[in-house]
């Protein structure tokens, strides 16, 4: 595979490097989940697809692309309108490069939603549902382990950040739907801490390593009292919303929300499934798995076609496109 431009690589045909997606493969409106047979489950909820297709097969109901670094893609309608489903795997690297790559080949406003897992530091049980408003990144303290950590600045093991927030109007969209679905008492609000890894940042122990996290979550919830779930990519979508530019917009466009107080061209959300209930430490079973799933994928995708992105004029074009009907 031949690419060009060091700075932003695409091969000939304008494929992103990571993601592998060029223009007119995917919709404005994008769900982000992390395992791809997440993916094709959420791909059965599309226009002309049956709910019983085998995962083998949704390549010949809907435009599927998989790329070379893990990422599958897959592109059709719900209710008649454009959505793309990506599957990046786990961490913040691959949200960045989700995030950014999508951005890049797509004209006119985004909205993306994640559909992950999450570990509870809350009340909420294996199954349940949280939608944070927002979310905090927490980070191993490299500098703490060094042979020589006595400078002040490596006290502490973990790090935390200032929170980032998601779009509100999708926060409450998906709420909304989530509750439909799910009943208001299997639907949890809060704040979200995003870790920079699934063991140690996490408060997992591991007698291998050395890791200082006995009172991770003792911190944490010092740190933020409204912290809901433990996860690996949130953060990094609410900062990236939250840090983009009006660039990709039409010029029309671009003075309309200059006018406004949103300056930025993606809207963003996330909810998690509860898979691990750190505090009982039970973990979910698969046909939880596969009870939860779907109903879930449906809300999001209801949230998504309800949340309006402007005109559809200022949309990426359907002509030339994989979702043309």
């Amino acid at each position: 595979m031949s690419m060009s431009n060091a700075n932003f690589p695409m091969d000939a045909e304008g494929r992103t490097y990571h993601v592998g997606i060029k223009r007119g493969e995917l919709a404005n409106r994008i769900i982000t989940v992390g395992d791809p047979a997440r993916a094709i489950v959420l791909s059965r909820s599309l226009d002309g697809v049956d709910p019983n297709t085998p995962a083998k097969s949704i390549s010949s109901n809907l435009f599927s692309h998989a790329s070379h670094r893990g990422f599958l893609t897959i592109t059709g309608r719900y209710k008649g309108t454009p959505v793309s489903i990506v599957a990046i795997g786990m961490g913040v690297s691959m949200m960045d490069f989700f995030v950014r790559e999508c951005r890049a080949v797509v004209d006119g406003p985004v909205i993306m939603i994640r559909l992950g897992s999450c570990g509870s530091l809350s009340d909420a049980k294996v199954g349940d549902i949280c939608v944070p408003s927002s979310s905090y990144i927490v980070q191993r303290n490299y500098d703490y382990f060094a042979d020589d950590n006595s400078s002040s600045s490596h006290a502490s093991p973990y790090i935390m950040s200032k929170k980032f927030d998601a779009d509100p109007e999708v926060t409450a969209t998906l709420v909304k739907n989530m509750s439909a679905q799910l009943g208001d008492n299997h639907v949890w609000k809060g704040v979200n801490a995003t870790a920079d890894s699934f063991y140690s940042s996490q408060g997992r122990q591991d007698e291998n390593f050395v890791d200082d996290n006995q009172e991770l979550f003792t911190e944490l919830v010092k740190y933020e009292p409204d912290t809901l779930t433990l996860e690996m990519e949130t953060f990094l979508l609410y900062h990236l919303a939250r840090t983009s530019t009006i660039a990709p917009l039409k010029e029309e466009t671009r003075v309309k929300v200059a006018a406004t107080s949103n300056k930025h061209s993606i809207r963003a959300g996330a909810c998690m499934m509860v898979f691990a209930q750190r505090k009982s430490n039970d973990f979910i079973t698969k046909e939880d798995i596969a009870r939860v799933e779907p109903i879930a994928g449906k809300a999001v995708f209801d949230s998504l076609v309800e949340v309006s992105l402007g005109e559809e004029s200022e949309l990426h074009a359907t002509e030339g496109s994989v979702w043309a009907l």
